[in-house]
């Protein structure tokens, strides 16, 4: 009996020691505010140009390299828009898609965005040349390394 309690005085020990999520700050649903509009109104704006002209013959290969770049710059403050605690289960699912994996794991998270920052520049190169099956291939291979990089292992489903 003794030991037991022991044991149980120990664990409520360390317990007490444990961190508890508290609730979500106001800040931390502005950071997520933030970051889903540049996830919007950035890189899904600039996905939707180069896509357009890739798949539908819109716009031109300038507009292609211009979107590109914007791509480039942006992807390297994409960790900064992900504080911890500021993902499942913190925060409603119906708020965020983002998943503890990416504070599990954040030097992946981190190297797949500058992946998407290098994958970026290279379209926006490719794109300078007009070639427009080069620029599809490389388009396809940004997807795959840089967005698909990030959504597959740290974006949960969506959630209504």
């Amino acid at each position: 009996m003794k030991t037991l309690i022991k044991r149980l005085a120990l664990i409520a020990l360390v317990a007490g020691f444990m961190p508890v999520p508290g609730p979500v700050s106001a800040a931390d649903l502005s950071i997520i505010d933030k970051r889903i509009d540049v996830m919007k109104n950035v890189v899904l704006k600039n996905l939707k140009v180069i896509k357009g002209y890739v798949k539908e013959g819109k716009g031109t290969p300038a507009d292609v390299a211009t979107a590109a770049a914007a791509l480039a710059v942006v992807a390297p403050k994409i960790p900064g828009l992900f504080p911890e605690d500021t993902g499942r289960p913190e925060v409603d699912a119906k708020k965020t898609r983002a998943l503890p994996d990416i504070w599990l794991d954040f030097d992946k998270f981190r190297a797949v965005a500058k992946t998407l920052e290098t994958e970026a520049k290279k379209l926006s190169k490719v794109a300078m040349t007009g070639d427009k099956g080069a620029i599809a291939a490389q388009f396809g291979a940004m997807g795959k390394k840089g967005c698909g990089g990030c959504h597959k292992p740290f974006r949960g489903d969506k959630v209504k």
